[in-house]
C-alpha cells in the first residue's frame, strides 16, 4: 500500500467488510458473502504489502482479531448450509431412485 494513503479508513474498510460478510452469512446470501471475500481479500493483500506505521498497529490488530472471529462464525454458518444442500441433494437422490424404480416397473 503506498505510504501516502491513509492508513485509518482502509483498516475501517476491513472491519466494516468483514462484519457486513458475516451479516451477509447469517442471512443465507451466499453469492454476495462471495463477491464481498474478494474486495476484502484484495484489501488485505494490499493492507500487508508493506508494514503499518507504528500508531496504526493497534488498531489493525483489533481488526485483525474482528475479522477472524467473524471469519469463524462464517465458517459454522458455511458448515450448517453444506450440511442442508447435502440433506437436499440427498433427498433428491432418492426420489430419483423411486421415480426410476416406478419407470422400470
Amino acid at each position: 500500500m503506498n505510504p501516502s494513503i491513509d492508513w485509518e479508513p482502509q483498516i475501517q474498510r476491513l472491519r466494516y467488510l468483514s462484519l457486513e460478510i458475516l451479516e451477509l452469512a447469517q442471512a443465507d446470501e451466499w453469492e454476495i458473502v462471495t463477491e464481498k471475500e474478494v474486495e476484502r481479500r484484495a484489501l488485505i493483500e494490499a493492507l500487508f504489502q508493506t508494514p503499518p506505521p507504528a500508531a496504526w498497529v493497534p488498531l489493525l490488530k483489533d481488526v485483525v482479531q474482528v475479522t477472524l472471529s467473524s471469519d469463524a462464525r462464517v465458517q459454522e454458518l458455511a458448515c450448517a448450509e453444506m450440511d442442508k444442500l447435502s440433506d437436499k441433494l440427498r433427498a433428491l437422490k432418492q426420489g430419483r431412485r423411486a421415480l426410476s424404480a416406478y419407470d422400470v416397473a
